[in-house]
């Protein structure tokens, strides 16, 4: 086939696989054997393109990711599967239905003993062994695909993000770090209010931190609708978010975690989320529409690989992008109509979470990319991450990773939330700068994001210079520190 039959048939059998998997993440029913149908079917693709072709290069990266992920597609089924299955409590419940891992953020959100949480965090860290084996099954998978052509996992992210190993560890490290002190401090300040107690612990995580923190934000949203405020803001940017469909059912199988799902790009895109609380539901819908509109934005005239194929910072930047809208003081102020008290509020504990973010992620990104340089088991690496949160934050034990949403489910994401944070301070200054302080009221910026959207794989990286110290200092400026 030529290069042009051979990606048409790429992105047709990608469509229809795409459609399995959300309904998986869903919570709906999917046909496992059909998945498996169609990853071999991806992969005869993929071996084929490899065989033919050294570029375009991303492609090439894609299709050894695509054998990757079809070689092992059993295993992450059934780690989906066990996961919401074994990681599970007989002792609470919540909406009548046993806690499990898709419900665990909402349970942890919602109970405010602290001695439940607690025992649910380690009855579920205690849990986290019994389905080890299937992430070192799917890792070892990965790394005996890519060895194939002379690669890690590692080294094509890195290409993609064009990111030198060096480069991307001292990034991390300097923002992890940088933001260690004022987290604790600030964590401290918080923990008698948000977690019912003196100071944070290892079972306070980030999600715990999260699905709780903005509790005393809630007042200023009830009765605010977050679909209708995001659907607002974009249509004033000239979007249509109406063309992106939502599903924010609550079901016992659904990931707890929001998601974006570009099943067609850019014809059929998706937003799957669980409620959690006003606040949190807000920054959710902003963020996954933020992704919602890059896939809307793909020209569909492009090739498949640029449409596709995309490093995961790109991903993730207009999301983040989209997202920060929702945390800034002017648009707390002058379009959700909060006081000076209340926008105060809001900014202090959207910059502690930012903190947190930063010394959770330090450690998560550190770890992975420990995991394929230095070749860790599973054991190692539950080791070293631990090692790494009592470097950052609070040493918690190491079996969590296993429990996180995208540690153990991709072999290389975490650093690009990083990367994308950062990247968006200096898309954001340009948008102030050409289009004012409240770009998103202006269809001029709207232009701008769509244009800068639809490059997707051929964004210019390099085009957006990082500020780490930028970033830093605006997150870590609390009130209450000062």
């Amino acid at each position: 086939m030529t290069l042009e039959s051979l990606t048409s048939r790429y992105e047709k059998l990608n469509i229809q696989l795409s459609e399995q998997y959300y309904n998986q993440y869903a919570g709906l029913t999917y046909d496992r054997d059909e998945m498996k149908i169609l990853s071999q079917k991806l992969v005869e693709i993929s071996k084929e393109f490899l065989e033919k072709y050294t570029e375009p290069r991303n492609m090439y990266l894609a299709s050894i990711w695509t054998i990757t992920d079809a070689k092992r597609l059993d295993i992450d089924l059934d780690f989906h599967d066990q996961r919401m299955e074994k990681i599970s409590t007989d002792k609470y419940e919540i909406n009548g239905k046993k806690v499990n891992w898709g419900s665990w953020r909402q349970f942890n959100s919602q109970t405010d003993d602290r001695q439940r949480r607690k025992e649910v965090f380690d009855e579920f860290i205690s849990k986290a062994p019994s389905i080890a084996h299937l992430v070192e099954k799917r890792m070892g998978i990965a790394k005996e695909v890519y060895k194939r052509y002379n690669l890690t996992p590692l080294e094509s992210y890195l290409e993609l993000e064009q990111f030198s190993y060096e480069d991307l560890i001292d990034l991390l490290r300097k923002l992890g770090d940088g933001a260690k002190e004022t987290f604790l401090n600030a964590a401290e300040h918080f923990a008698s209010q948000v977690l019912l107690k003196t100071k944070p612990e290892y079972y306070d995580d980030f999600y715990t931190w999260r699905g709780r923190i903005f509790k005393p934000l809630n007042k200023y949203f009830e009765g605010k609708s977050p679909l209708h405020g995001i659907i607002q803001v974009l249509t004033k940017m000239k979007f249509n978010p109406s063309a992106i469909k939502v599903d924010d059912e609550d079901r016992p199988n659904k990931s707890p975690s929001a998601s974006c799902w570009g099943i067609q790009i850019p014809n059929d895109v998706r937003i799957l989320y669980r409620k959690v609380s006003p606040f949190t539901d807000f920054t959710s819908l902003f963020h996954e529409f933020g992704h919602g509109i890059h896939g809307k934005s793909a020209n569909p005239e492009d090739s498949v690989w640029k449409r596709y194929i995309i490093p995961r910072s790109v991903s993730e930047t207009f999301s983040i992008l989209i997202q920060n809208i929702v945390e800034d003081p002017l648009f707390l102020s002058q379009d959700l109509k909060l006081d000076d008290t209340a926008v105060k509020e809001v900014v202090d504990r959207v910059r502690f979470m930012n903190l947190a973010f930063l010394v959770f992620y330090a450690a998560n990104s550190i770890m992975k990319m420990e995991f394929w340089k230095n070749n860790y088991t599973v054991e190692e690496a539950a080791e070293r991450w631990q090692e790494l949160t009592k470097s950052f934050f609070i040493e918690t034990p190491g079996d969590y990773w296993i429990l996180h949403h995208v540690m153990p489910n991709f072999d290389m994401y975490s650093p690009s939330y990083v990367i994308a944070t950062v990247r968006v301070v200096t898309i954001k200054e340009k948008l102030a700068q050409n289009y004012g302080d409240t770009w998103w009221h202006n269809p001029e910026a709207g232009k701008f994001i769509k244009q800068l959207a639809q490059t997707r794989g051929e964004f210019d990286i390099k085009d957006w210079k990082l500020d780490p110290d930028g970033y830093l200092s605006e997150q870590k400026a609390l009130s209450f520190l000062k």
